[in-house]
């Protein structure tokens, strides 16, 4: 198994005066490509700091991916620095000076001495193509291992990535397949969840790993093979999914990596009921996870609930949040009208701290209990 580290440059980092998604979306495309991430840092504009960093992080992995600092300005050193680092000197590349003349005609510029430089390579580096702008990627083979230096612009980096880089390391490295299967659950803890797959956990080949990925109010399971052969992984994985996924069925809403709201949608699709909202606690949070989810606004209704033993005749979903009386306690009760039948259910839920998230694990939970009810309806459509 092969390792990489991420190194992103740039003292706004540190400063937080941006995020660094370049890493986060880096360590993710890794993974799902067979590389093991085992280092991940960011440093300032600082020229010790940053050969101090090359060092560790190239001692530590196989591949190292550096992100930012490629650009035109002084306060730019990443390409200065692995050249000096790697005991090489700059020189003109014609593939980069090319892209950077033609880039700049189409948007009417010429081309100055201070963007020129951007064309300035390490003798040793191979050119790696940035359709999207005018600091090119860089790929080092230094001491049986690869460096490649990226620009921080996010879509940039993105591009080089996939069509340079990856290619690259595919017929460098030969890399195992990684397979992932997702089991989407949402109100209970990692720890209940673990419990309930304990009897079978440790019989799971070692080479298959199981991750709980908590978030508000949800926890996703992640299985992930790796193996040389894609088949064997795959079959390996469906085995194993299946048999967590009898244990737990009855919190997972979803087998796909895809949010509740999402999976609702799908179910709402199918006959596309009104949907009836009477909702004082979320601030909101309930209408707005439907709506992202691609419900037509026109679709929603107010509704005054008039009591549990009365309802309007129109038909569609309901949704009631309310406040018990005398109590913090948040009542839920969804419910489905059609002409024929009624569909109901109701869940009490005990405040948590932060408001923000208990209004988001309400709407989670009317959420699902919506979906559960949809699929009632659907189930007995398609039996009749």
């Amino acid at each position: 198994m092969k390792s990489a580290s991420i190194l992103t440059i740039g003292d706004e980092i540190l400063l937080g005066q941006i995020q660094d998604t370049n890493s986060t979306w880096l360590a993710n495309a890794l993974a799902d490509f067979g590389i093991d991430v085992v280092l991940k840092i960011s440093v300032g504009d600082s020229r010790s700091t940053i050969l101090d960093a090359f060092q560790m992080c190239f001692d530590r992995s196989d591949v190292l991916f550096i992100s930012g600092g490629l650009g035109p300005t002084k306060d730019d050193l990443t390409k200065p620095l692995l050249a000096e680092w790697t005991e090489d000197t700059l020189q003109l590349d014609e593939l980069a000076f090319t892209h950077i003349t033609e880039l700049y005609k189409k948007r009417g510029r010429e081309v100055n001495p201070m963007v020129q430089t951007q064309a300035y390579l390490p003798t040793r580096a191979l050119y790696l193509h940035n359709e999207h702008g005018t600091a090119p990627g860089m790929w080092f083979s230094h001491k049986d291992k690869v460096v490649i230096a990226l620009p921080g612009v996010p879509y940039e980096l993105k591009q080089i990535v996939l069509q340079e880089a990856f290619p690259k390391l595919k017929m460098t490295f030969a890399l195992d397949y990684i397979g992932h299967r997702f089991l989407r659950t949402v109100g209970v803890p990692e720890t209940y969840l673990a419990q309930k797959i304990e009897s079978i956990e440790s019989s799971i080949p070692s080479h298959l790993k199981i991750a709980y990925l908590p978030g508000g109010g949800q926890v996703k399971l992640r299985i992930t093979g790796r193996g040389a052969e894609k088949k064997q992984v795959d079959d390996e994985l469906d085995t194993w999914a299946w048999k967590i996924l009898n244990l737990i069925e009855d919190n997972v809403y979803s087998t796909a990596d895809i949010e509740l709201e999402q999976v609702f949608y799908q179910s709402w699709l199918k006959h596309q009921p009104e949907i009836y909202i009477e909702d004082n606690i979320t601030s909101g949070r309930l209408i707005g996870l439907l709506l992202s989810a691609g419900i037509p606004i026109e679709k929603f209704k107010t509704h005054v609930h008039t009591g549990s033993n009365q309802m309007s005749e129109e038909n569609g979903v309901y949704f009631y949040i309310s406040k018990e009386t005398d109590s913090e306690e948040v009542k839920v009760e969804i419910r489905y009208r059609t002409t024929s039948e009624n569909f109901e259910d109701m869940k009490t839920i005990k405040p948590f701290p932060k408001l923000e998230i208990f209004q988001n694990m309400i709407s989670l939970w009317s959420i699902e209990m919506g979906r559960k009810l949809l699929n009632i309806l659907n189930q007995k459509k398609m039996e009749g």
